[in-house]
């Protein structure tokens, strides 16, 4: 039932993306390249660049024995590392944009989509799925290189999952969809108004968001803990957009097109 509940919640999840994207494309313009360099984006900054910067500068990362203290130093600087590469990364791409073609709300849009919906399929389709074969196959971690201190990282990861982590999966990359286009919207702003306060507000926020998935990655958190938070986070954020969403949209309009 563990398994069935959570291939269901990553099925779901898909559909959200793929509803997503139909949407859009039928009330917007501009085509699909957007969604295709929103998602190279986020490989780029977020999967090959960061991991080669904290792994290079010497930092705790997850499953790693260490002390507390370093596991924290890891923690924070996972977070900070995070919000800076990403929102920066994203920055840089519609710099160029900005630059060498207008930027305008219908590419924008696709652009965060794309962007958001890469790291929902490889972190919350892909990775959950290689834990669910995992859990379906708990003799296989024996035949991977790892140390015992990622293998129990891993099988506390493992220990879990249940039905409710279905749930909490696909509320948290719902949550995470949401803020990666938010993100990309504030960003959008300190490219059109020519104010890095925004970038910067783009990273602190990003940082600040990071921090229960990396409590929880550095054994700081239980599981169950940080899908509760998060599924708070994304309460707010929804509230958050229902009362500013459409007055962020007209500012950025207005800022696009003074540009």
């Amino acid at each position: 039932m563990v398994i069935v509940l959570n291939v269901l919640s990553m099925l779901t999840l898909c559909a959200v993306g793929l509803c997503l994207i139909v949407q859009l494309n039928r009330r917007l313009p501009s085509g699909s390249k957007p969604y295709w360099l929103g998602a190279m984006a986020f490989v780029l900054f977020a999967r090959v660049l960061e991991p080669v910067f904290l792994s290079s500068a010497g930092f705790a990362l997850p499953g790693q024995s260490v002390s507390s203290q370093q596991a924290l130093v890891g923690l924070v600087m996972a977070c900070l590392t995070a919000g800076l590469f990403e929102e920066t990364g994203k920055y840089i791409c519609l710099k160029v944009r900005s630059v060498r073609s207008n930027l305008d709300l219908p590419w924008l849009a696709k652009f965060a989509l794309g962007y958001a919906l890469c790291e929902a399929v490889l972190l919350g389709v892909i990775a959950h799925a290689q834990f669910l074969y995992f859990y379906s196959s708990p003799e296989v971690l024996q035949t991977l290189d790892l140390d015992s201190t990622a293998q129990d990282v891993i099988k506390k990861q493992l220990a879990s999952l249940t039905e409710w982590t279905a749930i909490f999966l696909l509320i948290e990359r719902v949550f995470a969809i949401v803020i990666q286009v938010g993100l990309t919207f504030i960003g959008a702003l300190a490219v059109a108004k020519r104010q890095l306060v925004w970038l910067m507000a783009a990273i602190l926020i990003h940082a600040l968001i990071n921090i229960p998935a990396a409590s929880y990655q550095y054994g700081f958190l239980a599981a169950e803990h940080g899908e509760m938070i998060y599924a708070l986070l994304l309460l707010i954020a929804l509230y958050c957009i229902w009362r500013g969403g459409a007055f962020t949209v007209v500012r950025l309009r207005a800022a696009l097109s003074d540009e």
